[in-house]
C-alpha cells in the first residue's frame, strides 16, 4: 500500500469539538435540501430494492399516519424515502485479484505492530487494499416497530427540546431524526441514550453551545482514540463500541453524533476526502444553528469540506456517472454529501482548460490534491467544451486537474496553485533557472489525530535521494544522489514547476514542494 492509511474513509479524531460560528467573508448557503414534498417514486424506489422485507416498510408508512400528524408522516416518509442503497458494510483487505487476506489489526498491542504486520503481508501477497464487503442492505432488514419507535422518540425529544434551542424541522429531518451515522451495523442507540442524558447537569442548560461541549466530553471519557482501528475501517455499531470503547474517529464521530442527536441537537459529520499539505483524511462532528448551517474553525484550512446527509443527493456525481462507470474513488460515489466548504472559509471557483488528448470522451473532470505519496481526487466538475469549472476550492493550495477512465486517474493538465488571494498560478515549469538549497523531505507537522508533532525530516547522511518534477503528466527524475553532511545543491532549476524528493527506498510519502528563492516552499 502506498497509501500512509486504507483508502477507506479512515477518519481521525478531533481533539476539539466546537459549536457552530460564523466564519468571516462566508456566504450563509442552506445546507440542508429542499424536502418541502418528498417524492412517492422516491418511496416507491426503498419499497422495491426491500423484496420481500417490504411489508415492513409499507406497515411503518401506514402506522405512521395514523392519528394524521404530519411530522410525524413526513418524518417517517423522509427515512424510507433516502433509506435506498443504505446498510452496514463490512471491510476486508483483498490482493490484486480480489482474494481476501485475513487480517486483523486488533490482534496487536500496537499500531506499529499492526502496520509491521500488512507490510509483511504484501511481502507475501504483494501490494494490498482495503475493498467493501456486501452491503446489508436497511431496506432489506430494518422493521417497522424500529422505524416507528425511533421515528416516535426523535419527535419526542425534538418537541420536548426549549424553544430558543429547538432547530427547524428541515435540520430536524436530516441532522437530528437519522437512525444511522455511517455504515455501521442497524442499532438501537437513541432509546439508552435518551435514558441516559435525560437529565443533565444545570450547568450545561445556559446555551446549546454549552450542552453540546457537555456531552460530547461526556462521549469522549467513554470512547478513545486508538490507532490500531486506522487498520480496522469496518465501523462498529453502538453497541459494539460500548463494548470495547475504543475506535478511530469514524465510529467516535458516530457515537458523538448519536449523543447529539439524543439531545434534539442538530449535528453532522462533516469531512474532508483527503488533506491537502499532510495525508490522511479527517472528520469532525459540528454543531449546527436552527438553519441546517455551521462550520468548526480549527479545520477551516481543509481544501474541501462536504458534509454527510441522510438525504440521498440526487444532484451528486454518483447519479450522473454513465452506468456502469465508476467514480474516481468511493468518496465521489457517495450519495448522500454535500459541499459545506463556504460554511468554513473563503473559497475561490477554478475553471481549468484541460487537454483534449487526455480527457478523450470523458465527461467529468477532478481536482485532486497530493495525498499519500500519490494524487487523491476531491471536487469534480461536468467537462463543457474542453473546460471544467470546480466550485468552492480552499485555498493557498496546490491541486491537479484529471480525469478518471473508470480505473485510474489520468493527469489532465499541468498543476495549479491556488494562492491565499484567490489567484490561480499554473505550475508547467519554464520560468527562470534557480539555485535551490535542499535541506529536508517534509516540513514539521501535527498530527490532527494523536496531537504528536513529527520533526522536519532532514536529509540523511550516506542515504540515496531522488529529486523529480512533475512534467507532461508525470514524475520525472531530475538527479539521484547520495546525501553528504552538507544540504544538498542544485543549480539551474526550473522555477514555476513542483518537485518532490523522496528516498530511493522509502513509502513515497515525502511532501511536494515548490522553489522560493531558492528555497523549498512545502506543500
Amino acid at each position: 500500500m502506498r497509501h500512509a492509511l486504507p483508502l477507506a474513509l479512515l477518519f481521525a479524531l478531533s481533539g476539539t469539538v466546537l459549536a457552530a460560528e460564523t466564519p468571516p467573508d462566508a456566504p450563509a448557503v442552506p445546507a440542508v435540501p429542499d424536502i418541502t414534498s418528498i417524492a412517492d417514486e422516491h418511496i416507491d424506489e426503498a419499497l422495491t430494492e426491500a423484496g420481500e422485507n417490504r411489508a415492513q416498510l409499507e406497515s411503518a408508512l401506514t402506522r405512521a399516519s395514523e392519528g394524521g400528524d404530519a411530522e410525524r408522516i413526513a418524518a417517517m416518509r423522509f427515512l424510507v424515502a433516502n433509506m435506498t442503497g443504505k446498510g452496514y458494510v463490512r471491510t476486508e483487505l483483498q490482493d490484486e485479484d480480489g482474494n481476501a487476506v485475513p487480517y486483523d489489526s486488533l490482534a496487536y498491542e500496537k499500531y506499529a505492530q499492526s502496520r509491521a504486520a500488512i507490510d509483511a503481508l504484501e511481502k507475501e501477497h504483494g501490494e494490498l487494499h482495503w475493498a467493501r464487503g456486501d452491503l446489508v442492505k436497511d431496506t432489506q432488514t430494518i422493521t417497522a416497530d424500529f422505524l416507528i419507535q425511533h421515528v416516535d422518540l426523535a419527535l419526542e425529544r425534538w418537541r420536548a427540546s426549549p424553544v430558543d434551542r429547538r432547530v427547524g424541522f428541515d435540520a430536524f429531518l436530516n441532522f437530528v431524526l437519522p437512525y444511522r451515522g455511517s455504515n455501521e451495523p442497524l442499532d438501537t442507540w437513541l432509546a439508552p441514550l435518551s435514558t441516559r442524558y435525560a437529565e443533565t447537569p444545570t450547568e450545561t442548560q445556559s446555551d446549546v453551545r454549552t450542552l453540546y461541549e457537555w456531552v460530547t466530553k461526556d462521549i469522549a471519557g467513554r470512547v478513545k482514540f486508538d490507532e490500531r482501528f486506522y487498520l480496522h475501517p469496518t465501523d462498529q455499531g453502538f453497541s459494539e463500541m460500548q463494548a470495547s470503547r475504543q475506535g478511530r474517529c469514524e465510529d467516535i464521530t458516530n457515537m458523538q453524533t448519536f449523543a447529539a442527536r439524543s439531545l434534539a441537537l442538530a449535528t453532522a459529520a462533516d469531512y474532508t476526502p483527503a488533506w491537502a499539505r499532510r495525508d490522511n483524511n479527517h472528520a469532525w462532528n459540528v454543531l449546527l444553528n436552527a438553519d441546517g448551517t455551521g462550520f468548526t474553525k480549527a479545520y477551516a484550512h481543509a481544501a474541501k469540506i462536504y458534509r454527510k446527509t441522510f438525504a440521498l443527493q440526487r444532484d451528486n456525481l454518483a447519479y450522473r456517472l454513465p452506468k456502469g462507470r465508476e467514480a474516481a474513488n468511493r468518496f465521489m460515489s457517495s450519495k448522500g454529501y454535500i459541499d459545506v466548504t463556504d460554511q468554513y472559509a473563503p473559497n475561490t471557483d477554478v475553471t481549468v482548460t484541460l487537454d483534449p488528448e487526455a480527457i478523450g470522451d470523458e465527461g467529468f473532470a477532478y481536482l485532486c490534491v497530493f495525498n499519500g505519496g500519490d494524487w487523491s481526487a476531491i471536487h469534480w466538475s461536468p467537462i463543457t467544451d474542453g473546460k471544467a469549472t470546480f466550485t468552492k476550492m480552499g485555498r493557498d493550495i496546490v491541486y491537479l486537474p484529471a480525469v478518471h477512465d473508470g480505473e485510474k486517474l489520468i493527469p489532465a493538465t499541468a498543476p495549479l496553485l491556488l494562492h491565499k488571494n484567490g489567484v490561480v498560478e499554473t505550475l508547467a515549469g519554464g520560468r527562470a533557472k534557480s539555485g535551490l538549497l535542499a535541506t529536508s523531505l517534509q516540513p514539521r507537522q501535527k498530527s490532527v489525530d494523536t496531537f504528536v508533532e513529527t520533526p522536519v525530516s532532514f536529509l540523511e547522511e550516506g542515504t540515496e535521494y531522488v529529486l523529480q518534477r512533475w512534467e507532461n503528466g508525470a514524475w520525472t527524475e531530475v538527479e539521484r544522489f547520495t546525501a553528504d553532511a552538507d544540504p544538498r545543491r542544485f543549480d539551474d532549476l526550473e522555477t514555476g514547476a513542483l518537485y518532490w524528493m523522496v528516498k530511493s527506498e522509502s513509502r513515497r510519502l515525502e511532501r511536494v514542494f515548490t522553489i522560493e528563492s531558492g528555497r523549498q516552499r512545502w506543500w
